[in-house]
């Protein structure tokens, strides 16, 4: 099954813009991991600043507290940091910075990496041991005594002043940052919105392409109809002259034999038998000239004179026209009128003479009180369809190749030039004619491509 060309067009573009939204939203995905990767390496390094601090101011003995609360405090009034804190392995803030509601000590802090609404929470643990005894104590370092240094910190306090901080004693602690994650929030959305650019602009190329292309496509077929059409018509320009010529000197020689043959016929002392053989020379003689002007009609290249025809009221008039051959069979003509087309362009005796042939055609091959069916409709582009169905027996396969070839016919006593004279007049307006079988029996003669 062959998809049409427009829908072909159709699925190729979208196949394509989907392939470019997947490659963008591929892109999308790797921008956001990567901005989210930059704040966890910042939140790492930062970490591991913090408890190497940790580990190493261990020797300012009750000054240590103290520098490490203002290491905190510093890191908390980086731009990009919103809180900082050392929690005890019980859960209790021993130092804090910043915005302490966005550490949650109800329940245990989870280590490692977080993002929630309040930003990337950075946790690690460490291990602090005691200090040793006889070591810069408290009140035995760099402070004047006991209870007479610097302070404990701003983040912690003691009942007793004389009892050490949590630090002192050792044991295992948790760090925790928490970093402003607009910066990479923000990131992520300007990669969004241009990805989404991107994949809206890939889409507008993509189908100015197709359309380029099939612009392109019917241009070239256009022209390859053109210089086909322009060499029919030279043929038939010349086909027309030279029967022109054979029209003439054929019509004086017939027009004097039935001159004097119905002469002949019309005297009082001609027998009965010379009557009726005379009646019979004028009757092939008629039936010459009337193939001698089908002749003509064929090979005659008029030029259409393209005006707004009415489909409906053309069909009406032949339906009128050959009224009394659809009443010989008892046959009925039904119109259908498809997206309220009321205006065709095209050279209304032309095309009058095209759908006539067609229909007496349908007329003589449909059993007697069939319908025949006469559809306007429009088709793929735009462009208008006509069509003439019958119950006939339709056209045998081997003939279908050989249809709207002059003088094939399938009728007896036919010419063989109606269908020929179809085409030529399809031909001539740019459109194409031909041949479809009817489901369930019965032939579709077509014109296709009419401008509405």
């Amino acid at each position: 099954m062959h998809l049409p060309r427009s829908t072909a067009y159709v699925a190729i573009v979208l196949v394509a813009w989907a392939g470019l939204a997947a490659w963008q939203y591929d892109e999308y995905g790797h921008e956001c991991e990567l901005a989210q990767q930059v704040l966890q390496r910042q939140a790492e390094a930062l970490m591991n600043a913090l408890v190497g601090g940790v580990r190493s101011h261990r020797r300012m003995g009750r000054f240590f507290p103290e520098q490490l609360q203002g290491v905190l405090d510093e890191l908390a009034a980086a731009e990009d940091i919103l809180a900082a804190a050392v929690v005890s392995h019980d859960g209790k803030l021993v130092l804090t910075s910043g915005q302490t509601g966005l550490i949650n000590t109800a329940a245990p802090i989870a280590i490692g990496t977080f993002w929630d609404d309040g930003g990337l929470r950075y946790a690690v643990d460490f291990h602090l041991a005691p200090e040793a005894a006889g070591g810069p104590g408290f009140g035995q370092g760099f402070g004047p005594g006991a209870g007479r240094g610097r302070g404990r910190g701003a983040g912690w306090r003691a009942e007793d002043p004389a009892a050490p901080s949590p630090l002192a004693t050792g044991g295992d602690f948790c760090a925790v940052l928490v970093l402003d994650r607009q910066p990479a929030d923000r990131l992520q959305q300007r990669a969004w919105w241009l990805r989404i650019s991107v994949t809206a602009a890939g889409g507008l190329v993509l189908a100015l392409l197709a359309v380029a292309w099939r612009t392109t496509v019917r241009w070239v077929e256009a022209a390859g109809r053109a210089r086909v059409l322009e060499n029919e018509a030279r043929h038939l320009r010349e086909l027309s002259q030279a029967a022109a010529g054979l029209a003439h000197e054929t019509r004086n020689p017939l027009g004097l034999i039935r001159g004097w043959t119905q002469r002949l016929a019309d005297a009082e002392s001609s027998s009965p038998d010379l009557r009726e053989k005379a009646q019979a020379v004028i009757e092939e003689c008629d039936r010459v000239t009337a193939r001698i002007n089908q002749f003509l009609a064929f090979a005659k290249p008029n030029e259409p004179e393209l005006t707004d025809v009415d489909p409906g009221a053309l069909i009406d008039e032949l339906a009128a026209l050959l009224e009394p051959d659809l009443e010989a069979k008892g046959l009925r003509i039904e119109q259908v009128r498809c997206g309220g087309i009321d205006r065709v362009g095209a050279d209304r005796e032309q095309l009058r003479q095209a759908l006539f042939n067609l229909t007496s055609n349908a007329i003589h091959f449909s059993p007697r009180g069939a319908v025949l069916e006469i559809t306007t409709r429009r088709g793929e582009n735009g462009e208008v369809r006509i069509e003439v169905a019958d119950r006939g027996p339709g056209v045998p396969p081997d003939k279908v190749e050989s249809l709207f070839t002059p003088y094939f016919t399938t009728r007896q006593n036919g010419t063989g030039l109606g269908l020929a004279i179809v085409r030529r007049i399809a031909a001539a307006h740019g459109w194409q004619s031909g041949y479809t079988p009817r489901p369930g029996g019965g032939s579709i003669f077509w014109l296709d491509g009419i401008h509405g």
